[in-house]
C-alpha cells in the first residue's frame, strides 16, 4: 500500500469529524495488539499550551537517552507529524506501512462503524510508537478529555492539565467549570498530575478531581510581583510555601494539597541540596528556545513533569544537564516563532481569547505596539473578542482564510475590525486576502513599500494556516527580498 492510498482511506473512508465515545478506538486498538500499553503513557489536556508542554518534555526525555514519541494535533504541514519520535516525523514509507497495518486492523472481519480521521491517525501512532520500541508516548487531547479519543489508557506515568480557559463551548460547556471537568476526564485512580496555574474555578475542580481520585497534585507556577520572580516546582518545602505565601496562596492549603517529599525530588540535580536547585530555574527557564512571555509558566510545567518522572523512578537517566539540553533544542513551529528577521515576522497560532491575551502581553514585552497583522480564524472561535485584543496593536490589517470549512471569510474579518475602526475612519486600513499565502507576501510587501521594512508582521488566528504561511514567507525571502 502506498502512502496516498492511505491518505485517501483517511480523507474517504474514516469518520468525519468529532464523534463522542471510546468504542472504535477501543476496538481498533484491541486489533492491534494494544500498541499503548507497550511505553509509558504521558497524557496532557487543556486548553492552551499543550503541544509546547509536551514538546519540551519530549525534548529532556530524547536528550536523556529516551526514545519518545509524540502525538500532537492538528498537524501543520503533513499527516507524518501524527507519528513523531524524539522530533523526527515517520518518512513517507513508514507511514504507509503503519497506515495499511491499521487499515488491515479496521477491514478484517470489519468494524462495524469505522474510526473518525483522528481515532485513526491515533491508532497509527501507538503502533508506530510501539513498533519503534519508544520508552515513552507523549499524547496530546484532541479535545476535551473526559469523552476524547486518546482517553483510553489505563495506565499513565503522568497526566497534565495545561492552561484552561473558554474554547469549544458548544461542545464543552460555556464555563471554566464544566471546561475543567472534561479536561480533568483524563485523571485516573492513584495518578500524578502536574497542573498549569489556571485561575482558581479551573483550580478548584482540578483539586477536588485530585482527591477524589487520590491522585499526587502537583502545580508549579511563575509569577511576576514588581521586580521580584517566583519561580515554584511545585512540590512542598519552606521555600515553596514562601514563595505561594507572597503570590496570596497559604502554607496550609499547599500542605494539604502537596506531598512532602521534596528532598527526594531534588536528588537527582548532581546530589545537589534544595537550594542549588532553586537557584538554578532563572537559568533553565531561561535555556528555553522557545520566544513568548507565556512560555515561562509552561516550561514550569515541563520542569515539574520531567522531575516528577525522575522522582517516581520512570526516568533516572534525567539529568540537570538533560534538561538544560533538551530545554535549548526544542522547537515547536507556529508559536510565537520569528520567522523572518527583516521585516520582523513572527507567527503565532493563537485561536481563542486567551492566546490573543498570550500575544498582547508578548507583543509588549518586545515593546512591539503596532504592527501589520494577517489574520484568519475559524468562525466557532470567540473571534470578536479576539479582535478586540488586538485592534490596539493593528496598524494595517491582511484579512485571510484558513483552509478548513470552519474559516471565517477574510471579508467577515475586514467587516469586524471597521465597525472597531469607526471613529478612526482611515482608508485603506483593512483588505482581504483569501488565499494565506498571498496573504502573507502581501503584508510584508506592504512593510517594506510602506514603513521600509521597519514596521512588524504579525501572522495570528488559525494553525491550520501555518504550512502555507511558512512556505509564503520562505519564497517571499528568496525572491521579493533578495
Amino acid at each position: 500500500m502506498t502512502y496516498n492510498q492511505v491518505q485517501n482511506f483517511i480523507e474517504n473512508e474514516c469518520t468525519k469529524g468529532s464523534v463522542y465515545g471510546l468504542e472504535r478506538i477501543r476496538e481498533l486498538l484491541v486489533r492491534l495488539d494494544n500498541p499503548e500499553k507497550k511505553m509509558k503513557i504521558i497524557h496532557i489536556a487543556g486548553t492552551n499550551g499543550k503541544g509546547s508542554i509536551s514538546r519540551m518534555i519530549m525534548s529532556v526525555l530524547a536528550s536523556s537517552g529516551y526514545k519518545t514519541g509524540i502525538f500532537n494535533s492538528p498537524f501543520l504541514r503533513w499527516r507524518n507529524e501524527y507519528l513523531c519520535i524524539n522530533g523526527m516525523d515517520a518518512t513517507d514509507e513508514e507511514y504507509a506501512d503503519t497506515g495499511k497495518a491499521v487499515i488491515d486492523a479496521v477491514k478484517t472481519k470489519e468494524m462495524s462503524q469505522y474510526p473518525t480521521e483522528f481515532e485513526f491517525s491515533f491508532a497509527m501512532a501507538m503502533k508506530y510508537f510501539a513498533d519503534n520500541a519508544c520508552d515513552f508516548a507523549i499524547v496530546e487531547c484532541g479535545l476535551g478529555g473526559l469523552s476524547d479519543a486518546t482517553n483510553i489508557f489505563e495506565d499513565k506515568a503522568l497526566s497534565i492539565i495545561a492552561n484552561i480557559g473558554l474554547d469549544h463551548t458548544k461542545l464543552l460547556g460555556d464555563t471554566i467549570k464544566d471546561i475543567a471537568e472534561q479536561k480533568c476526564g483524563i485523571i485516573i485512580k492513584n495518578n500524578t498530575v502536574i497542573a498549569y496555574p489556571s485561575d482558581k474555578e479551573a483550580m478548584s475542580v482540578i483539586k477536588k478531581v485530585c482527591k477524589k481520585t487520590h491522585s499526587w497534585l502537583i502545580t508549579p507556577d511563575y509569577a511576576e510581583s514588581g521586580r521580584t520572580i517566583y519561580y515554584n516546582p511545585g512540590f512542598t518545602d519552606n521555600l515553596t510555601k514562601s514563595a505561594y505565601k507572597s503570590m496570596g496562596y497559604n502554607a496550609a492549603e499547599a500542605d494539604i494539597i502537596y506531598s512532602d517529599t521534596l528532598n527526594s525530588v531534588y536528588r537527582f540535580m548532581s546530589s545537589a541540596r534544595v537550594e542549588r536547585v532553586w537557584c538554578a530555574m532563572p537559568y533553565l527557564l531561561d535555556c528555553v528556545n522557545l520566544n513568548g512571555y507565556f512560555q515561562k509558566k509552561n516550561a514550569m510545567v515541563a520542569l515539574a513533569a520531567v522531575m516528577a518522572l525522575k522522582y517516581k523512578g520512570f526516568a533516572k537517566k534525567i539529568s540537570f544537564t538533560s534538561i538544560e539540553k533538551g530545554f535549548k533544542t526544542v522547537t515547536w513551529p507556529g508559536r510565537f516563532e520569528t520567522l523572518l528577521k527583516k521585516p520582523l515576522v513572527i507567527a503565532d497560532g493563537g485561536h481563542n481569547v486567551q492566546c490573543a491575551k498570550a500575544l498582547c502581553e508578548s507583543l509588549d514585552r518586545e515593546g512591539i505596539d503596532k504592527a501589520i497583522f494577517v489574520i484568519g480564524i475559524m468562525a466557532d472561535k470567540d473571534y470578536k473578542e479576539v479582535f478586540k485584543l488586538l485592534f490596539p496593536y493593528v496598524k494595517r490589517l491582511v484579512a485571510t482564510e484558513p483552509d478548513n470549512p470552519r474559516r471565517l471569510a477574510a471579508k467577515d474579518i475586514v467587516s469586524v475590525f471597521t465597525e472597531y475602526n469607526k471613529p478612526i475612519r482611515p482608508a485603506g486600513r483593512f483588505i482581504a486576502v483569501s488565499d494565506p499565502k498571498e496573504a502573507v507576501k502581501k503584508a510584508i510587501e506592504i512593510s517594506i513599500t510602506k514603513y521600509s521594512g521597519k514596521m512588524p508582521v504579525i501572522i495570528t488566528g488559525s494553525l491550520y494556516m501555518m504550512a502555507d504561511i511558512r512556505s509564503s514567507v520562505e519564497e517571499t525571502s528568496n525572491t521579493f527580498l533578495r
